[in-house]
């Protein structure tokens, strides 16, 4: 799946670069494969709590609304600032639940030393932060100056940082298998 979008993240660079096109059609992509991935960590994550069944009714709805989003709704053309904000509604949410799971069962004596700890604490950092942007990125566009402009998608850029530099924490705590 890491791989996926690794190789949609290149195409669109490659598509940019040749076709001076915008390549927002392969960002739609990147949003849905991200959102997959991401699904499929917390679905490991929450192994004894949910059901499998929720997991697919949340990738089966998310796909659909995004399908439905792209040929009727904003097309591919435009940015998905609605499947974004609802990416982002499900991915806070799931964080939430994961740490409230974390407090409530009182398991984790040094949570700071999990895995699920460092990708919770980044996707909550970067969805979070980004909501406001997500919510009125037309707005944003359309309407405000820019040195402002450009100091909003600055903060989102480095949000993006502290994201990367958080999941990259979380690899350090990856349990490595005993031979």
């Amino acid at each position: 799946m890491l791989w996926g979008i690794v190789i949609i993240s290149f195409f669109g660079e490659l598509w940019l670069r040749t076709s001076h096109d915008s390549n927002l059609p392969f960002f739609h992509v990147y949003i849905l494969m991200e959102y997959v991935f991401l699904l499929n960590i917390f679905r490991t994550m929450f192994k004894e709590s949910v059901k499998d069944f929720i997991w697919l009714i949340l990738v089966i709805g998310f796909s659909l609304i995004w399908t439905i989003n792209i040929f009727t709704g904003v097309g591919w053309w435009a940015f998905p600032d609605y499947i974004h904000v609802l990416e982002a509604i499900i991915i806070i949410g799931l964080v939430i639940s994961w740490f409230s799971k974390m407090l409530n069962e009182k398991i984790i004596s040094r949570p700071e030393r999990t895995f699920e700890f460092w990708i919770c604490a980044g996707l909550l950092l970067f969805f979070s932060g980004n909501f406001l942007l997500f919510i009125f990125s037309k707005f944003i566009i359309l309407t405000i100056e820019t040195a402002a402009y450009e100091a909003i998608w600055k903060i989102h850029c480095i949000l993006i940082i502290l994201l990367y530099l958080l999941y990259t924490l979380a690899l350090l705590w990856v349990k490595k298998p005993i031979k």
